[in-house]
């Protein structure tokens, strides 16, 4: 797969933030720390405008148990 990928993520606070990583898997970009997934998920939406056709990853949903 030769794309860049988006990927959401929760930091150890439960703060949400993305990292932006290159088709050869090297992270081009992490962003901010985000009060609300609203804001992380707004970023995501200009990236996907920004990159040419990004996978979009939400590591953010927990496991249901």
């Amino acid at each position: 797969m030769n794309t860049n990928k988006i990927i959401l993520k929760l930091a150890r606070n439960k703060k949400p933030y993305v990292v932006v990583k290159a088709p050869n898997n090297k992270i081009l970009s992490t962003s901010e720390l985000y009060e609300r997934k609203a804001g992380a998920q707004n970023l995501v939406k200009a990236l996907k405008k920004a990159l040419k056709n990004p996978v979009v990853i939400d590591e953010t949903k927990q496991p249901k148990k």
